[in-house]
């Protein structure tokens, strides 16, 4: 898709939050976004064999370089040109997207937390730094900032991977670290068969921990002034912390159903992430 129509904004948990900024940042944002959808799609729409998605993030690989120089070929790099230079977004997280979602390409299993972590940062935390250089931050450090958006894309994909187990199994893919089946006395095999067993629940609860100390983690980097320009991050975070504590709250019931939240606890929660964002709490 070459950019986010207002339909699939209403949809996104990201709206809230995208209302309130400019119309500049809005539009740096819509690119990003159609950039992102794009290399996604590539990977995951299921319309192209392995061989020609490889094909085509080779040819984004080098899109970008031009893009950086200037001379970009394609209607979406072209619409990026304006945002790169005004909110001086840098190459690595684009080229960081394409890393990540080429990871899906080669292997569906991660076996420690470090190597899912890597792919968390190509396809989540890319999009995080691409973010945060169009929301602006003038108070904190720049690589205490960049530390943001890489915590804050590891709680947002891990919350989307627990979520997804039983969604992610039907591909054939399988994004908790093996390491930690095993220590919770779990297998694949298990997860196949959709085995909602006591070992399942400690392995969900290890991810649930883990990923609210992302979200954590992320929210002390940053300097409380900066916080307003942030506003639309933490609308997003605090909407998909809700959702982590809702799945919890249900008993981690992720192998045959996916967890959603109604429209009106999503504006509670981008209420909450307001009032964050502002000192109120």
């Amino acid at each position: 898709m070459i950019a986010m129509s207002p339909r699939a904004e209403r949809k996104s948990n990201f709206f809230l939050g995208f209302l309130l900024l400019p119309r500049t940042k809005r539009e740096a944002l819509r690119a990003a976004y159609a950039y992102c959808r794009l290399i996604d799609d590539i990977v995951d729409d299921g319309a192209l064999s392995k061989d020609e998605a490889r094909r085509q993030l080779v040819f984004w690989r080098s899109e970008i370089e031009r893009l950086y120089r200037g001379e970009p070929t394609h209607e979406i790099s072209r619409a990026l040109i304006g945002p790169v230079a005004d909110f001086k977004i840098p190459k690595g997280p684009f080229l960081e997207m394409i890393r990540g979602c080429a990871m899906d390409l080669e292997g569906t299993h991660y076996e420690t937390i470090s190597e899912l972590e890597s792919y968390m940062r190509g396809v989540a935390s890319s999009v995080g730094a691409m973010c945060a250089h169009i929301f602006g931050w003038d108070y904190t450090s720049r690589e205490r900032m960049m530390e943001f958006a890489t915590d804050f894309g590891y709680a947002f994909q891990l919350t989307n991977i627990i979520r997804d187990v039983g969604v992610d199994l039907e591909l054939g893919r399988v994004y908790l670290p093996l390491a930690d089946l095993r220590e919770a006395g779990y297998r694949v095999e298990n997860l196949i068969a959709r085995d909602h067993s006591p070992a399942f629940e400690l392995l969900m609860r290890r991810q649930y921990e883990r990923a609210k100390d992302y979200y954590a983690r992320a929210r002390a980097l940053v300097d409380p002034r900066d916080r307003p320009n942030l506003l639309p991050a933490e609308v997003m975070a605090h909407i998909y912390e809700g959702l982590l504590d809702r799945i919890k709250h249900r008993g981690f019931q992720v192998l045959s159903h996916q967890t959603s939240l109604p429209a009106h606890r999503k504006l509670i929660f981008a209420l909450r992430g307001w009032l964050y964002c502002h000192g109120f709490r």
